[in-house]
């Protein structure tokens, strides 16, 4: 089995500045260590290479477009021409955005690589200058930018309950490198947002469990988009060549709050799971099985692991 890494941006950073040797070494020593990795051939390793890690590691923010929806496709019967308009300006728009042009991006790798040490110099290739220089992933990126602006964007009621389960939610079961691989952490947080109100009413969870977890949820705007990729990822795999691999996760992060939301996103997925047909389950079921949950490797600054949690051991809500 190959096994994918994917790193947070706030251990990528510690690890490739330069001045912070040692902090690479610790890093890389652990992992060789690791009560895991240690046993993975070295061929087996893939690293996750996606859009936002790219950007949050080149410190791009990237301005979201304020698409006006005309009213004519305001109505619920005009749902699939309302997707159809958002999906096309969202990509004309960023196709036409100067900021993520490959040649613009590179630029930023140049200017940032007088800021990385030595020793770290193949691994800021591996993870972001090789990739920038293929129209394949550039084409992701985009598609990726895409996607996550339909996914929040706000449709009237009526019309976003159609896109949602005939365009958003089908996405979960598509066996697609770039789509499967695309975020779906909006999606999930959308569903949580609706059922929330509901669930921390229950008797069976202790006062506060579901406010605490709520607050795990709050996203920053436009922001945050490789922490939701970092969920979904470990969640369900990284799909390569049609087949998901398990993602081993470096961050940073608080514990407790990634915990939170891996809690919520696998709990939703168990809820979207549950509500399909059994004809549509039969269907999917290949698919469902071919997921594969991962690790998250919470980091010290220093480079070294400080503990890691298996996601398959988070228990669901439901």
């Amino acid at each position: 089995m190959n096994y994918s890494f994917l790193l947070d941006n706030n251990i990528y950073r510690e690890i490739v500045k330069y001045g912070n040797e040692i902090v690479f070494e610790n890093f890389n020593s652990d992992i060789k260590n690791h009560r895991i990795i240690k046993n993975i051939p070295v061929e087996n390793i893939i690293y996750s290479l996606t859009p936002f890690t790219i950007m949050e590691a080149l410190g791009i923010t990237i301005p979201y477009p304020k698409i006006i929806l005309p009213l004519e496709l305001k109505s619920p019967k005009k749902y699939n021409e309302a997707f159809i308009f958002i999906n096309d300006e969202a990509k004309k728009y960023f196709s036409n955005l100067s900021l993520i042009k490959p040649k613009e991006l590179l630029k930023k790798v140049k200017q940032q690589k007088k800021f990385t040490s030595l020793k770290a110099k193949k691994t800021e290739q591996i993870f972001i200058e090789n990739p920038l220089k293929t129209k394949e992933f550039y084409d992701y990126f985009l598609e990726s930018l895409v996607f996550d602006y339909t996914c929040k964007y706000e449709f009237p009621r009526e019309v976003q309950k159609r896109i949602f389960s005939e365009y958003l939610l089908p996405t979960f079961f598509l066996n697609n490198h770039t789509i499967s691989r695309f975020s779906k952490f909006r999606i999930i947080k959308r569903l949580w947002d609706n059922s929330y109100t509901g669930l921390k009413k229950s008797p069976v969870f202790p006062k506060g469990y579901f406010e605490e977890i709520n607050n795990s949820m709050k996203l920053k705007g436009n922001q945050d988009f490789l922490d939701c990729e970092i969920i979904h990822f470990a969640c369900v795999g990284d799909c390569v060549e049609s087949k998901h691999n398990p993602v081993f996760v470096f961050t940073q992060d608080d514990k407790k709050t990634i915990i939170n939301r891996i809690i919520v996103y696998k709990s939703m997925i168990k809820t979207i799971l549950n509500d399909l047909s059994e004809d549509n389950y039969k269907i999917n079921k290949p698919i469902i099985n071919n997921w594969e949950q991962g690790m998250i490797i919470f980091c010290n600054s220093d480079g070294s692991i400080k503990e890691s949690i298996d996601v398959s051991d988070i228990k669901t809500i439901n």
